[in-house]
């Protein structure tokens, strides 16, 4: 019986290992499969100087609470700046762009994904190496936060 409760143990953590819930979160609001992608520094070739870099962070989110929320804003130590995008079709040419807010309806999900919305990582400090963990902190419309470890791949 103890094996299998450490057994138990051992896939609670491992499923949530790297997800630390911020102080004043609301536990209604779930994460799941958060990553954020591979990305190399470049020369800089704009008014920054040395190397930089952009990157991105998806997540999908889930409101189990009986409130409607909003994710307002993001943080993170890996880059100068961070913003939550939209991809929008523009002609023949998909584009990014910056929103305020990403909705998250009472009892529905918010899924991040390529090609959609997500969390944009400008003017990285370092490169993001599959392996490599990423922290980030998400900051929702009703004044809570979650601070997450994102894992690159």
């Amino acid at each position: 019986m103890r094996t299998l409760s450490c057994l138990l143990l051992s896939g609670v953590v491992t499923l949530f290992s790297g997800l630390s819930i911020a102080q004043g979160a609301d536990p209604s609001i779930q994460v799941e499969d958060a990553w954020a992608r591979q990305a190399p520094m470049m020369p800089s070739t704009g008014p920054m100087h040395g190397d930089t870099g952009t990157g991105a962070v998806y997540v999908t989110l889930r409101n189990t609470g009986p409130a409607p929320d909003a994710l307002v804003g993001a943080s993170s130590e890996a880059a100068e700046v961070v913003e939550l995008h939209e991809t929008i079709r523009d002609g023949e040419v998909m584009r990014m762009r910056p929103v305020g807010k990403l909705a998250l309806p009472a009892g529905a999900a918010l899924e991040m994904k390529p090609g959609g919305v997500h969390i944009m990582l400008i003017h990285l400090k370092r490169a993001l190496r599959p392996g490599d963990r990423v922290p980030i902190t998400l900051t929702f419309e009703h004044g809570t936060s979650l601070a997450l470890e994102v894992p690159v791949r």
